[in-house]
């Protein structure tokens, strides 16, 4: 008699079995060949106001070692992290900012890790502290340590501003560069906003900061710094960022003009001036296509890397140059193209700036020819004076912003377009300030 064989399913079970067993003995093998099987870390809590970042790296290593790279300085095509002198390269820039502190330094910055050293040698704050009888301001440590957060609950933001940036770091409540405690909460570890002055201005464009989705936190949690802010006087030293109006470049204009605000007079000129900061979000986020796509800062600063079969993101918050593949790879196929893109918009926001330095600058020669002239037309020489401050700002706006145009090369365009025009017609004003009264003279 023959034997019955098996059902078909009962034969297509067994088979199934036998192809995942073999593949299990397979990966077995691979695993062993490769080399000491990857161990899960198992997360290390973060104790209650803690800021050293070594700390945190207990549990997130691979996120902590990727944030101790900062400390590699890199060039770009314009820039980088890798330090020099911007004032030697480009000698305008002491002309229109004569009489301020960036034209005694402005150099280009290294990265996070750096930010507590470079920030006790920087020139420019020393210089500051000279002027008010050696002692700095405690708000020049806002965006430059991870302490801050922390100091603020303790002491309150307007004790912590006004008291010595100097002897904060003396006491040892200012030891960490900017780090985790900056950006992230201790128990969650969800991206938060720790800087008040944020939280005080989103609170006057009417945002709840509670209701933040998760992908603008990965943008504002970069707005604590990455912005345009200044000192008020009352309180005294306290951190402000114009946002009342909005944070487009004209909000923010509108703003100081309003309340007549300057942080210098330039000499040569008569003129009072805005020095802006640093408005990378400002920037971003007015209507730039990147922005309205969706994508946050972290997406392309910060992009998730693979290593060992595990996905993390990178804490070398950095140029996205070296890295594209990671940076834009996840949304561009043709990395070629792109770096190519790259290039070609900031070669052309760079010829737009020099255009607009050069147009200043022989601004500013004609503004010196009128000012303290009692031979001066007063009405065209005002006239001349606020057009000047009207191109200085678009300029510095964009010239000191970190992308070179690229965060939003439309916006930046435009801006350098506008400083070049307003710059001519304060030219033009200045040298019929000192026709006119000629020509009226001569009249029988």
């Amino acid at each position: 008699m023959f034997q019955r064989m098996p059902p078909l399913w009962l034969r297509i079970t067994g088979l199934v079995a036998l192809v995942i067993v073999l593949g299990l003995a397979l990966a077995l093998v691979i695993v062993q060949l490769r080399g000491p099987r990857l161990e899960v870390v198992r997360p290390v809590a973060i104790p209650e106001g803690e800021t050293n970042p070594a700390v945190w790296g207990l549990a997130f290593p691979r996120e902590y070692e990727s944030w101790l790279r900062t400390k590699e300085g890199r060039k770009t095509l314009y820039a980088g992290s890798v330090p020099f002198d911007k004032l030697e390269e480009d000698p305008r820039l002491k002309i229109l900012w004569e009489g301020y502190l960036f034209a005694v330094e402005w150099g280009e910055d290294r990265g996070h890790a750096y930010s507590v050293e470079d920030t006790l040698k920087s020139k420019r704050r020393q210089a500051l502290a000279q002027k008010r009888g050696g002692v700095t301001p405690g708000t020049c440590w806002s965006c430059k340590s991870a302490d801050v957060p922390r100091l603020l609950e303790e002491m309150g933001p307007a004790n912590f501003y006004a008291a010595s940036f100097e002897k904060l770091y003396e006491e040892g409540k200012v030891k960490h560069p900017v780090s985790c405690a900056n950006c992230h909460d201790p128990k969650t570890m969800a991206p938060t906003i720790q800087q008040v002055a944020l939280k005080e201005a989103l609170q006057k464009l009417g945002k709840d900061i509670h209701q933040l989705t998760r992908q603008e936190l990965r943008s504002l949690t970069c707005a604590q710094c990455h912005v345009e802010y200044y000192f008020a006087k009352e309180p005294k030293d306290y951190l402000v960022f114009p946002w009342e109006k909005g944070i487009r470049f004209e909000d923010i204009e509108a703003y100081y003009n309003e309340r007549k605000f300057a942080d210098w007079t330039h000499p040569s000129t008569g003129v009072p001036l805005v020095k802006f900061q640093h408005p990378e979000y400002e920037l971003y986020t007015a209507n730039s296509t990147h922005y309205l796509a969706g994508v946050a800062c972290a997406d392309c600063h910060m992009p998730f890397v693979i290593e060992g079969g595990i996905k993390y993101t990178s804490h070398q918050a950095a140029s996205p140059w070296h890295r594209m593949e990671q940076a834009c790879g996840t949304c561009h196929l043709d990395i070629p193209f792109i770096r190519k893109r790259v290039e070609i918009i900031q070669t052309t926001t760079k010829a737009l700036q020099d255009a607009a330095e050069m147009a200043l600058v022989e601004a500013v020669e004609a503004l010196k020819a009128i000012k303290d002239n009692p031979n001066a037309d007063p009405q065209l020489a005002e006239e001349a004076r606020t057009l000047f401050r009207k191109a200085h700002m678009r300029w510095d706006f964009v010239a000191v912003e970190n992308s070179l145009g690229f965060h939003n090369p439309q916006e930046a365009m435009r801006l350098l377009a506008e400083s070049i025009n307003y710059a001519r017609q304060a030219q033009l004003k200045a040298v019929q300030a000192l026709q006119r009264p000629q020509a009226q003279a001569a009249t029988p």
